[in-house]
């Protein structure tokens, strides 16, 4: 389970910004969207608003770097870290670390893992675990293997140190080493799905990697499907005939969500509906190829996937413009399934950004909701609605958050008036 993020000098954030699903004293829908632990209460799902352009997206972007850059083999990862994107505004970020570091739980330790970067360098990096007290597991505080100091937990890795190069994490060569704790941090990892609209098509690869994998998938998926478009049947996924290079082609779809028109075979979508006769009584059913002709519907399709395997594994799941073609409606039912004890038995947790500004008026506590906001700077803030004093329990949120009371908002007009007042013109009546 996540208990939180932070990260710096990242895109188009700056200072350090942290994410928590630590959830706050406030008790409202506590049995619902919350989960006991016993480090403390988390919460089921966090939604992020805000402005286009004001990074609700580099906030998922954050986590998606640093898992990418854990899971790597090493000549990519050594590649990932030179080529890092920081904060561009500012000759200042150029000399400053970028940092990422995450919290979770797993188990029944937590686990706290981060990273500094600095001129395609790991500049500092450290572990720390906790049953009663957070303790270190190991600390690196230079780019220099010489640096790295261990605890008794790392006692087997310790001679894989000075493998450790400058642009690489020891992490990587812990794991390798069958560090059974840097095994556990890179498990934890790798069972989290990050989907951002860096790659379109990455959804899609991820649903119909879990239909082929998951024996019983299809109907969960359907149960979904149905509940936007009801005369949806059933569902049929085809792969083309193989050739030598489909069986590679099948694993990097898996691993990769590649896209899925690939060279050696194509994904074909059937769809089988109820059909009519002139008295509008069902006839029988008739299959179709065409897909999905409503854009909600496919969209929907493509959530599916990851949502129903976080459901089933207890897992946490980012998911970058969820609500993009999705009924209010949809989005909505989609977002609650998390905040449900008997649909989210296992814990799982959502974390996504919206422009669905009417889950506010859902039944969602003040601490699952988080604002993006960029400056005059470039410099884009991430903060909590429960950062704001005085909003009672029984407050109108969305009337609120439309008025501009959170902030995170459009400021199309205050732009339009910089630029008309910067080029000395006026507005002609």
């Amino acid at each position: 389970m996540l208990i939180g993020y932070s990260f710096k000098n990242f895109m188009s954030f700056f200072g350090e910004n942290v994410f928590t699903m630590r959830a706050s004293a406030d008790t409202k829908f506590r049995e619902l969207n919350t989960i006991d632990t016993e480090y403390g209460e988390l919460l089921k799902s966090a939604f992020i608003f805000g402005a286009n352009g004001s990074g609700k997206s580099n906030l998922i972007r954050a986590i998606d770097c640093m898992r990418d850059i854990v899971l790597a083999e090493l000549s990519s990862q050594s590649r990932m870290i030179a080529r890092f994107d920081n904060f561009l505004f500012s000759k200042v970020s150029d000399v400053t670390p970028s940092g990422f570091e995450v919290e979770f739980i797993s188990g029944g330790l937590v686990y706290m893992y981060g990273f500094e970067l600095l001129g395609g360098e790991v500049n500092r990096e450290y572990m720390y675990k906790k049953a009663l007290r957070m303790t270190p597991v190991f600390v690196r505080t230079s780019p220099d293997y010489k640096d790295i100091s261990l605890s008794k937990d790392m006692e087997n890795v310790r001679n894989l140190t000075k493998n450790t190069r400058r642009d690489t994490l020891f992490l990587y060569w812990a794991n390798g080493g069958n560090n059974e704790l840097a095994m556990t941090v890179c498990r934890w990892f790798g069972s989290v799905q990050v989907f951002t609209t860096d790659d379109a098509s990455s959804l899609l690869g991820a649903t119909i990697g879990y239909l082929e994998e998951e024996k019983h998938g299809k109907g969960k998926v359907l149960d979904l499907l149905q509940k936007a478009d009801a005369n949806i049947l059933d569902l049929e996924v085809k792969l083309s005939e193989e050739n030598e290079q489909s069986e590679f082609m099948k694993k990097a779809l898996k691993k990769n969500h590649a896209e899925v028109m690939l060279p050696s075979r194509t994904i074909s979508l059937t769809t089988t509906h109820h059909r009519y006769d002139e008295n509008w009584e069902q006839s029988g059913t008739i299959s179709t190829s065409a897909g999905f002709r409503s854009a909600g519907t496919r969209k929907l399709f493509e959530i599916a996937g990851p949502v129903v395997k976080a459901l089933e594994d207890g897992s946490v799941v980012f998911i970058d413009e969820m609500g993009t073609s999705l009924h209010p409606m949809l989005m909505r039912s989609l977002a609650m399934l998390f905040n449900s004890i008997r649909m989210n038995p296992q814990n799982a947790q959502l974390i996504c950004n919206t422009h669905d500004v009417l889950l506010l008026d859902e039944d969602i506590r003040r601490d699952q909701v988080y604002f993006t906001e960029k400056d005059e700077y470039g410099v884009s803030k991430l903060y909590s609605l429960s950062d704001f004093k005085g909003v009672r329990k029984e407050s109108k949120l969305l009337r609120q958050y439309l008025l501009g009371a959170f902030g995170a908002t459009p400021k199309f007009q205050d732009h339009l008036m910089a630029k008309r007042a910067r080029e000395g013109t006026h507005e002609q009546r």
